[in-house]
């Protein structure tokens, strides 16, 4: 057990012990008094040992370590205790209230009173005094809800004392229904501090969580370049505690090292704003719009009944990226077949590339008849060796493979895959490629069509 806890468990057990002190004290004073203002003070005391041990048992519950059943811990049982507490200093506020009502309608004003019953409440009074002060630095300390509201209702006490008081010394001076309406008072009091606490146990058992908070973690985020978009915030608010579970998409340009450190500098920055926090921070790789267009053509391409793609136009909503691509398809395709296909591709390229948020597909049909290609990759070893001497100055040629040469209408079109250095960025990886493209095409003049892939080299 921590500080923190034997904190509480010794601040419950003082409360306690105090408490039956003054339920015994109080009572036995307004048996012989007669006052309706005593009785509501001992009967306020009396809910202080029931909300004390509420209190306790909830604290013993709430500092149990997370469980399969509990996988945000214990927390709620603090914020479900401070609930029974309030429900329970209600009902007392109320049948105060109208004990005191009947007394004034029966005009019950009879009271024995003697320097002692004022000693009593002023002796309450300072020891209430004492107690609100040790929990206020317990409650501050540890942001304990169900402390919190103690410290409401023993604040309430004094209040309420002092009311008593003032309510007795004029009835000892012939006024008599100040007693009942001293009463009243109190009660009302404490049905004001009850509601507004209320409210605020209310909206915590419900997940409620102030939208400062999420500003706030916006704007610590809204520091770091480097972050391409959040994907999501989510805060879980347990007891004393905010769970923060983050999602972000950083620029693919960052090495694995450098995007855990980002992660290290955000959770530092989190920490210190919200110091009792639990944070889960997520992160992932933002391609950038030509990796997309080369991710979409790659899985459109590979599916055999796809004629042709064009028109691929990715957009950011809101840090949200869409994809519209043109499918060209064979006419004589059924259209149960066309929309099992498009609903295939959806998924494989939003499963390859997950910043997207949709992709649509747009299904054209094949103007003209597919041009017969004869497959010659086999017998094109010289035409593979020259066109890997071509690129020496742009890659490493035994990085070049899977070759695909197609002979169409006397002319090649050629497709190869090639490894660079993976820490280059994508646009340098792109402008090379195109150079390698244009020389190829320059230095072989039958080569009609070509397609290099860029992958990233193989680590040792």
């Amino acid at each position: 057990m921590n500080k923190k806890d034997i904190a509480k468990r010794r601040l419950s057990i003082f409360s306690l012990l105090i408490s039956i002190f003054l339920v015994i004290l109080k009572t036995v004073v307004a048996y012989t008094s007669n006052s309706i203002g005593i009785y509501s003070e001992a009967l306020n005391n009396s809910l202080d040992i029931v909300t004390v041990l509420i209190t306790f048992m909830a604290i013993r519950i709430s500092i149990r370590p997370p469980d399969k059943d509990h996988p945000y811990g214990h927390g709620k049982y603090e914020n479900f205790s401070a609930f029974i507490e309030i429900i329970i200093i209600s009902l007392l506020g109320f049948y105060v209230i109208y004990r005191a009502i009947i007394r004034i309608i029966t005009r019950d004003y009879f009271l024995n009173l003697n320097f002692y019953v004022f000693l009593v409440l002023i002796f309450s009074i300072v020891i209430n005094i004492f107690r609100v002060i040790y929990i206020y630095k317990i409650a501050n300390k540890y942001n304990s809800p169900a402390f919190k509201a103690d410290l409401i209702n023993y604040s309430g006490d004094i209040i309420s004392s002092i009311v008593v008081i003032a309510g007795l010394a004029f009835a000892k001076y012939g006024f008599n229904i100040a007693d009942p309406v001293a009463a009243i008072i109190v009660s009302v009091i404490i049905l004001f501090f009850s509601i507004k606490l209320g409210i605020k146990t209310v909206r915590d058992l419900l997940g409620f969580v102030p939208v400062e908070i999420t500003d706030n973690i916006e704007s610590i985020l809204a520091g770091f370049k480097e972050i391409q978009n959040i994907n999501f915030i989510k805060v879980q608010e347990v007891g004393n505690i905010n769970f923060i579970n983050i999602s972000l998409s950083l620029k693919s340009s960052l090495h694995l090292s450098q995007a855990e450190l980002i992660k290290e500098k955000i959770k530092s920055k989190l920490k210190s704003r919200f110091p009792e926090s639990e944070l889960l921070i997520e992160t992932t790789s933002s391609l950038e719009r030509q990796e997309l267009e080369d991710i979409i053509k790659e899985v459109v391409l590979s599916n055999p009944k796809v004629v042709d793609i064009h028109n691929i136009s990715i957009s950011d909503a809101g840090g949200k990226l869409n994809a519209t691509v043109h499918l060209e398809l064979s006419k004589d395709i059924k259209l149960f077949e066309a929309e099992t296909l498009t609903k295939k591709i959806e998924k494989k390229i939003m499963d390859t590339a997950s910043e997207l948020d949709g992709i649509y597909i747009h299904i054209e049909v094949q103007e003209k008849s597919l041009e017969k290609c004869q497959d010659i990759t086999k017998t094109s070893g010289q035409l593979i060796s020259e066109i890997k001497e071509k690129v020496k100055d742009y890659v490493d040629p035994q990085t070049c493979h899977k070759f695909t040469v197609l002979l169409k209408n006397d002319k090649y079109n050629v497709s190869f895959h090639c490894r660079f250095n993976r820490n280059l960025e994508i646009n340098e990886v792109h402008l090379k490629t195109t150079e390698m493209e244009n020389h190829i095409k320059t230095a072989f003049k039958d080569i009609d069509e070509l397609t290099i892939h860029a992958e990233p080299e193989k680590l040792p």
